[in-house]
């Protein structure tokens, strides 16, 4: 094997345990996720998605998701991605503004962070809570601010530490599992 050879090896291993990783540590966090979110959507509630640098475009898919489908055909699922709806503001406080006029009691919050404490994020989940709502926070171990916010009555799903191409790789394979698990609670399956 030659040295490039190796280094595409070496980066498909490095991916390779950080995915067995993740699911060794979240399955439980993942599973409880999944059911909060569909028992909300079948309540009428909504979900509205929300992350910052990286972790903007794994929230955007995660609404596609829930709205157009992930493994199945079925109907959408209201879902709004606050970074899509906010983009042409610079407004510190955007996300905010859409949670106060959108979101209502029992409505869930999805928040994907890269580990940065993102003071956007920080004020998305402050409104959330104040809302009434449900959050899902996808974390890493540099989140501590957002972390403690967290009650016990939501899910968080700890991704530790790692690089940030893994931190959004292992974002990408959590949002894709819940969304396999959400459609599994509600029109059944395997």
């Amino acid at each position: 094997m030659d040295a490039i050879d190796q280094k595409v090896f070496n980066q498909f291993q490095t991916m390779i345990e950080a995915t067995m990783a993740t699911g060794e540590t979240c399955a439980e966090s993942i599973a409880s996720a999944a059911e909060k979110v569909a028992s909300a959507l079948l309540a009428g509630n909504r979900v509205f998605t929300c992350g910052e640098h990286s972790s903007s475009l794994v929230a955007q898919l995660l609404t596609n998701y829930l709205a157009q489908g992930y493994e199945i055909d079925r109907p959408g699922f209201p879902s709004l991605n606050l970074n899509q709806i906010a983009q042409q503001s610079g407004a510190t406080d955007r996300y905010n503004q859409v949670l106060k006029t959108q979101a209502a009691s029992g409505d869930i919050l999805i928040l994907l962070s890269g580990g940065d404490n993102s003071s956007l994020l920080h004020g998305a989940l402050n409104t959330a809570l104040d809302r009434g709502m449900s959050i899902i926070l996808v974390s890493t171990e540099n989140d501590d601010s957002l972390i403690n916010l967290v009650s016990y009555n939501d899910v968080h799903i700890s991704l530790g530490s790692a690089s940030a191409a893994l931190i959004v790789q292992s974002q990408v394979q959590i949002v894709q599992c819940l969304c396999a698990l959400i459609d599994n609670h509600i029109f059944g399956g395997e």
